[in-house]
């Protein structure tokens, strides 16, 4: 019967099939460092005997005070994804993955000919114990926790994390050099869509498409102590258009424990063209009245996080992140120099009345403030800020 569910529900889903990618551990609950004590890298590889189909949902009741504006509250569905992934073959050296959001919109990606809505479709194959092959739409193998971590577990990304296009059609291949060290060398896609569409204001006037715009990415994932510490570490290179590339460097630390768990962050972009859209839409429409893209960004990052167990039935975390984004190189007539910084504080109470980490309930408040900085005020960059307060519930319905 098991077998017959499963075949339905991929006959319904052909692109889980005809795509191919690389096994991410974001199925994990990488926001509770402290929960994963004792888990090895190995243990991603093929951590399902068979198949495993699932739903992952967070729903709430968020009351927002954004500053300047009216207090508003309302029922919403935060998060609501179904997965599929399992392995097969003699030697269990094939894992596929597929994993689409009802969050996302179901349009059709005009670059990678793929539903936006869809995360992963992708499949690995693992011809030597040491080795293995991955082929379809995949996340971008950038270090760092959070970038990691299940967005169903995740109530509120940091700015640079939230905003970049992180789910990308690609290959990549990897060593796992030991149980507890992999590197891994990928190949994806930068954008889903044409540039016109892809970026805040089309690509600016005078820039010419590239023909090739991926997004190299070299990573390294290491653990110690026992699988106690770990690193996510990363350095990706890409092109954009002609004569505009992009840089991203990613650091990423966690120390678990059994009782608590704690991880840092820090991230560095350089930008020919503003990919994330931070700082493009907070400033304003240009002389022309439209929408633009800018050119020469850099962002910098730097986000904390402490996950608390109380007891088998509490737990409790706080996370924090600052960030600054600007000009590397003058615009016009802005020089080079910061444009805006934020600042966003978590605090979250959650209650897992079965004692199951699949079924919790949580009450989490979040603050975020941003506005202009040096040169800012020159581009009459937009000033933010936002109070909220958010009651949930999160549940992983494992199905088989």
């Amino acid at each position: 019967m098991r077998k017959l569910i499963l075949l339905l529900t991929l006959l319904m889903t052909p692109a889980a099939l005809l795509s191919a990618a690389w096994i991410s551990p974001d199925s994990v609950d990488t926001a509770l460092p402290a929960e994963k004590a004792g888990w090895t890298l190995t243990d991603t590889i093929f951590p399902l005997s068979s198949h495993d189909l699932s739903f992952q949902m967070r729903g709430s009741l968020r009351a927002e005070m954004p500053g300047g504006e009216e207090a508003s509250a309302r029922f919403r569905m935060d998060n609501f994804r179904w997965n599929v992934e399992g392995s097969f073959g003699r030697n269990r050296e094939f894992y596929y993955h597929f994993r689409q959001s009802f969050n996302a919109n179901f349009r059709s990606n005009t670059f990678d000919n793929l539903l936006e809505s869809i995360d992963y479709a992708y499949m690995t194959w693992r011809p030597r114990q040491h080795f293995s092959l991955t082929f379809g739409k995949q996340v971008h193998a950038i270090g760092g926790q959070e970038f990691w971590a299940a967005p169903v577990y995740v109530v509120q990304y940091s700015d640079f994390g939230g905003s970049l296009p992180c789910y990308q059609m690609g290959a990549m291949a990897t060593w796992h050099i030991t149980p507890t060290q992999e590197l891994a060398l990928q190949m994806s896609n930068i954008r889903g869509f044409w540039d016109d569409e892809f970026y805040h204001g089309g690509l600016p006037e005078g820039v010419e498409s590239s023909r090739a715009p991926f997004l190299y990415t070299l990573n390294w994932n290491g653990n110690f102590l026992n699988n106690a510490l770990e690193f996510r570490w990363s350095a990706s290179y890409g092109t954009q258009a002609v004569g505009r590339d992009m840089w991203i460097f990613a650091m990423g630390q966690s120390y678990r424990s059994k009782k608590w768990g704690v991880y840092l962050d820090l991230i560095y972009s350089r930008q020919g063209l503003d990919i994330n859209g931070v700082l493009s839409s907070a400033a304003p429409v240009g002389p022309d009245g439209d929408y633009r893209t800018l050119q020469n960004v850099d962002y910098l990052s730097a986000i904390g996080y402490l996950h608390l167990f109380l007891s088998p039935s509490f737990s409790m975390y706080f996370k924090g992140s600052r960030e600054y984004g600007g000009l590397y190189r003058a615009m016009g007539d802005v020089p080079a120099g910061m444009l805006r910084a934020s600042w966003n504080g978590q605090a979250c109470l959650e209650y897992m009345p079965t004692r199951s980490r699949d079924f919790r309930f949580f009450v989490h408040y979040n603050y975020y403030q941003a506005g202009a900085v040096e040169r800012g005020p020159l581009l009459e960059i937009a000033s933010r800020q936002e109070h909220r307060v958010t009651l949930g519930v999160i549940y992983i319905m494992n199905i088989f």
